[in-house]
């Protein structure tokens, strides 16, 4: 039997579905929420986007159209009654097809911001996959890569347009050589500690789509606790209302 539950991303006051049994929303996705800053009209596009959470949460911020990519039915559904339920259905499209698909539904140069909460794991010998399929898919690099998912977003973004993520520290050269590759030039990195004199946990990035050099801002680290409790500023983060 499947754990259903409605839940709703800090203040966006946007419902949604989740099977916790299949895949549900963590602080990844409430971090990316937080960070990331959408065009304000225009074309969004949350690539590898679950059960919608990232996406459908960013109707709170801005006005533009938002596209969910998603390969996996079990979620794309999830999405499709998150998106019925909170009548969106004039602001957000469901794409559920590989990303590498994605130019049968947008034309390249054509989006103004790209979310993404990629598999963080790459799908190796050495990687130990024990979860169910479809949490599987989500956190290892079974059906997409780093590779892919950033060439797609350099075709798609128009020229100086960005590309907010969350991803592990320890596969940041990974990313930024990916990124540059695809003419995605990191301009804002965030890192994210449990407590202040522990090692990162996560990075969150703010690219741009372009062919110039430019400067790298280190922003101050997000501490998430001082001792056992939160810190005021990851407070307000998750349980802003």
């Amino acid at each position: 039997m499947s754990k259903m539950s409605k839940d709703i991303i800090a203040n966006s006051g946007v419902i949604i579905n989740q099977d916790k049994d299949l895949y549900s929303f963590n602080l990844d996705t409430i971090l990316l929420y937080n960070f990331a800053k959408p065009s304000k009209k225009g074309r969004v596009v949350d690539l590898c986007s679950g059960n919608g959470a990232i996406g459908l949460s960013l109707t709170a911020k801005t006005n533009a159209h938002i596209y969910l990519v998603e390969i996996q039915p079990e979620l794309a559904k999830l999405a499709q009654r998150s998106i019925a339920e909170n009548q969106l259905e004039q602001q957000v499209t469901l794409i559920n097809d590989d990303l590498n698909n994605v130019l049968q539904y947008l034309d390249h140069d054509t989006v103004d911001t790209i979310t993404c909460n990629p598999p963080y794991f790459a799908n190796d010998s050495q990687a130990k996959i024990k979860e169910n399929p479809v949490l599987a898919i989500a956190r290892h690099e079974i059906k997409t890569n780093l590779d892919q998912i950033l060439h797609q977003s350099m075709i798609l973004l128009k020229e100086n347009s960005h590309l907010f993520m969350v991803y592990r520290p320890d596969r940041l050269p990974e990313l930024f050589s990916d990124l540059l590759k695809n003419k995605l030039q990191p301009k804002k990195v965030r890192f994210v500690r449990t407590r202040a004199n522990a090692a990162a946990n996560l990075v969150l990035v703010d690219a741009i789509r372009t062919v110039k050099s430019g400067n790298l801002e280190v922003l101050p680290d997000l501490i998430m606790y001082n001792g056992d409790v939160l810190t005021q500023e990851a407070a307000k983060i998750l349980n802003e209302r």
